[in-house]
């Protein structure tokens, strides 16, 4: 078992890490936010984190020992990706305010705003909550790897 207490660094910021072969290990966002895991290498090695405090893995972070590297990967998630069919300053203050009393993190891509979700139904509960503005909005569930903004990052349970 390999005992992992930091990050060596991250291969989409660090070009030399880049060059590296690595084993791998897919984790989902919510498990990222750990700082204690014990998961095993795509390679089958086992491996145990345990990071200080305050501390937690992103995607594209690399850690190991000399002999072995291995590259976390962000597992793909379900999101309701949410685009505005006119530019209104009002309507993405009230889309705003809706998402955020579902206490949901929210990322930006391509003019959208991205929230997880759990199951496709909540498609449902969503178009009911959008139902004043369901016509200047365009609402769509997509798997993907989700990324919350610094700023509007809840902790989730």
């Amino acid at each position: 078992m390999i005992n992992i207490s930091s990050v060596i660094g991250n291969i989409f910021r660090d070009g030399e890490l880049q060059k590296l072969e690595f084993e791998k290990i897919k984790i989902s966002r919510i498990e990222l936010e750990k700082r204690i895991l014990r998961r095993q290498t795509d390679k089958g090695t086992d491996v145990g984190i345990t990071l200080d405090t305050g501390f937690h893995l992103h995607n594209g972070d690399v850690i190991g020992n000399d002999e072995t590297k291995i590259l976390i990967e962000q597992i793909p998630e379900k999101v309701i990706s949410i685009k505005l069919k006119k530019n209104s300053q009002n309507l993405a203050t009230l889309l705003g305010h809706i998402i955020g009393n579902r206490h949901r993190p929210i990322g930006f891509e391509d003019g959208a705003v991205l929230f997880p979700i759990q199951a496709d139904s909540e498609l449902e509960v969503f178009e009911r909550l959008f139902k004043e503005i369901i016509e200047d909005i365009e609402l769509e569930i997509e798997e993907k790897l989700f990324l919350p903004h610094t700023s509007a990052d809840v902790h989730e349970h």
